[in-house]
């Protein structure tokens, strides 16, 4: 199974994002591990900022505190263990709670420096207090703090804080950024090696094989595209080298068999000299075929040439119409005049020609055999025959293929030379089940502007 390099690439990088995060997770927990007193101060200076945060200068220019539910609950859910107290620069407290906690002169430090800590005894237990002073409408404030013992969990709340800073705000970011930046990097390096893919899969005996472009490519990946190349190339000369040898010698056959078909013509009847002349016409079709199946593979159909599909297939139906009565069969023609398709017209009747041929063999004596054309550029061509089953339609357009040897004297070449020159057409043969038995083989042209 096919894995992208993309993906793959993202994986690894949420692997190296999730390590260093664990890893984030483990030196800030070390930190403060052993440091206890500083998350301490932490905690007072957490909370001191959320008590400053409470404080509002009012249109008037005087100072109040409003501190939300969610803050106010703290102190009143544990009164032994937490108090507060804000107080402007005159001394006029704007707010506090559970200030007992300490002794009262904790509080007032109005001479004090600008931030302070200190620990208190009160009682058996040992609290911290702190106190900073802020400016609000150029007046001091004082918002001491006082915790004793920590029930509510501040410390955490301090802690998963440190991991916020140093994770999410530092860290995530990054990994995102460069997550994104290697994702386009790669689908940019590439893009060439698509482009290269989309090359590869175009080249084909109708096609040409020419070689794969390597404009852009990593270095990586230049040395394993030039190897497929030169394989590349060496079977474009085979092909080649196969193609010249059957047009070689199918055009070499067919003059002796010329010959000697004109020497068996001026032997006195027999039926063994029919049998003769029927093996010789067998083995000039073979030849034929052999030559067509050659033209076909190097097959290029210009863009730009139109044909007339009705008008080809009625020429072909009329110059076919004495086999078919020589035969003992019906030939009939359906279409819509001026049909027009893009394609070659010549190559279009070679196929048409193969197909009714092929038709008229399995249809037995008496039975029709359609040539159909649709507005659509559909080109049908409807037997009676015994018909194909299933297994094997993927087999009858394979070269010399024959469901058995005595195939009714087939060559195994002609749905082969029709498939080809369907693909050159960007098309393809399509066989199907005749609703009224026998087999329907259609191909599909695009259709072209009359212009």
């Amino acid at each position: 199974m096919s894995r992208s390099l993309v993906t793959a690439l993202i994986r690894r990088l949420l692997l190296v994002g999730g390590l260093l995060t664990l890893i984030n997770i483990a030196f800030v927990t070390a930190y403060y591990s052993a440091d206890p007193e500083g998350l301490r101060r932490e905690k007072v200076t957490h909370q001191i900022d959320r008590l400053a945060e409470a404080l509002k200068v009012g249109p008037d220019g005087k100072i109040t505190f409003a501190p939300s539910e969610r803050l106010m609950r703290t102190f009143s859910d544990y009164p032994e263990a937490y108090a507060f107290r804000v107080q402007d620069g005159t001394g006029r407290i704007l707010g506090e709670a559970n200030t007992a906690l300490v002794p009262a002169d904790r509080w007032n430090v109005p001479d004090g420096p600008d931030a302070w800590w200190s620990e208190v005894r009160s009682g058996e237990r040992s609290v911290l207090v702190g106190s900073r002073r802020i400016l609000m409408a150029g007046e001091p404030v004082s918002v001491a703090f006082a915790a004793a013992g920590d029930p509510s969990n501040l410390l955490l709340f301090v802690y998963f804080d440190e991991l916020f800073v140093h994770i999410v705000v530092a860290l995530l970011p990054f990994a995102i950024c460069l997550m994104i930046v290697n994702a386009v990097t790669v689908r940019q390096s590439l893009r060439s090696l698509v482009h290269a893919a989309e090359a590869a899969r175009k080249a084909g005996p109708s096609h040409g094989i020419a070689p794969l472009p390597t404009a852009g490519l990593p270095t990586e990946v230049l040395t394993l595209v030039d190897a497929i190349n030169d394989a590349l190339l060496r079977l474009g000369d085979a092909l080649e080298a196969e193609r010249a040898f059957t047009a070689e010698a199918a055009h070499a056959l067919r003059t002796p068999l010329a010959v000697l078909s004109a020497r068996i013509e001026k032997l006195p009847g027999g039926r063994e000299i029919e049998a003769v002349r029927a093996d010789i016409a067998a083995l000039r079709r073979l030849v034929n075929q052999l030559l067509s199946a050659a033209q076909a593979d190097t097959l290029v159909v210009d863009a730009a040439r139109r044909c007339d599909l009705s008008a080809v297939a009625e020429g072909v139906v009329g110059a076919l119409a004495p086999l078919a009565i020589r035969e003992g069969r019906r030939l009939a023609f359906e279409a819509q005049p001026g049909t027009m398709v893009r394609g070659d017209a010549d190559a279009i009747a070679h196929a048409l020609r193969n197909l009714v041929e092929n038709a008229l063999r399995f249809s037995p004596p008496g039975e029709e055999v359609l040539v159909r054309v649709s507005r659509t550029g559909r080109l049908e061509v409807l037997d009676r025959g015994p018909g194909i089953p299933d297994e094997q339609k993927p087999l009858v357009t394979k070269r010399f293929w024959r469901a058995s040897a005595s195939d009714l004297g087939g060559t195994g070449l002609g749905l082969s030379i029709v498939q080809r020159i369907a693909e050159a057409h960007g098309s393809t043969l399509d066989i199907e089940d005749h609703d009224k038995g026998g087999t329907a083989l259609s191909i599909r042209f695009p259709a072209a502007s009359p212009a």
